[in-house]
């Protein structure tokens, strides 16, 4: 095998090790076990290993389903273009760990102080919302956006640096594959983060979600699934413990 046919799976195998690393990192600041935040990490060291742990965790999870894409860049200008995807990719999911976790800090103050009931809420309206936006048209086109990686390469690239055009095809896809995905990210920070089974099965319905052919035909059965579970979580029909939104939300 040829050092260029090495370098994909090398690559991924070496960044499934470092996200086996984050999930260490993550348990240890907290997020991602049952507790409360520790009271000893100034907001910007907890929001830095959040962003960390965050973007190493769903590499483990995305990776899987990045394949098809990692595979055309490689065939289209080998491993320089898998670094440039790759590192545009993980930063798109970076991006939206800084978000979450701003989104959180800003909240705090409305969490912290929760009634009884006030979690199993706010899970059911976000499953509520993932649901609608599941069948909204940016949701689709999304979807068929990541099920076409090689099309996403080819608006990127036009044979000046490999590097660079690889690094923005790679954050494209990236944010498309996060859009394609917010339901299933909604799901883990209710109930994956400190649940490997949950992460096993939220990356199968997303290798499947970015299918050409089945892809297409689950987005309606998905919504479905996410709208009843947000009736049943917020009515109290479904209970969970919904531990990860617990640490998030410091309750």
């Amino acid at each position: 095998m040829t050092t260029r046919r090495l370098a994909l799976p090398i690559g991924i195998a070496a960044l499934a090790g470092a996200c086996l690393l984050g999930l260490q990192l993550g348990q240890s600041a907290g997020w991602v076990q049952h507790g409360a935040r520790p009271p000893w990490l100034p907001v910007l060291r907890w929001g830095a290993l959040f962003v960390l742990s965050w973007t190493l965790m769903t590499g483990v999870m995305m990776v899987p389903t990045a394949l098809p894409f990692l595979r055309a860049a490689e065939r289209l200008a080998g491993g320089i273009a898998i670094v440039g995807t790759g590192v545009g990719f993980t930063l798109a999911w970076a991006l939206v760990g800084m978000a979450i976790w701003s989104a959180l800090w800003l909240s705090a103050p409305l969490t912290v102080a929760a009634w009884p009931g006030q979690m199993e809420l706010i899970a059911g309206i976000m499953l509520l919302l993932a649901a609608l936006y599941q069948l909204s048209p940016l949701a689709k086109t999304c979807q068929q956006a990541c099920a076409q990686p090689f099309g996403i390469l080819a608006r990127h690239w036009h044979g000046r640096s490999t590097l660079i055009e690889s690094l923005t095809a790679g954050l494209d896809y990236g944010m498309r594959c996060v859009g394609c995905c917010v339901p299933m990210i909604i799901l883990m920070l209710l109930v994956g983060m400190s649940d490997v089974l949950w992460i096993l099965a939220l990356t199968a319905v997303m290798s499947v979600l970015k299918h050409p052919k089945h892809g297409a035909r689950l987005r309606l059965p998905i919504a479905a699934l996410l709208a009843s579970g947000g009736i049943a979580i917020a009515t109290g029909i479904w209970r969970l413990p919904l531990h990860p939104l617990r640490v998030l939300c410091a309750v």
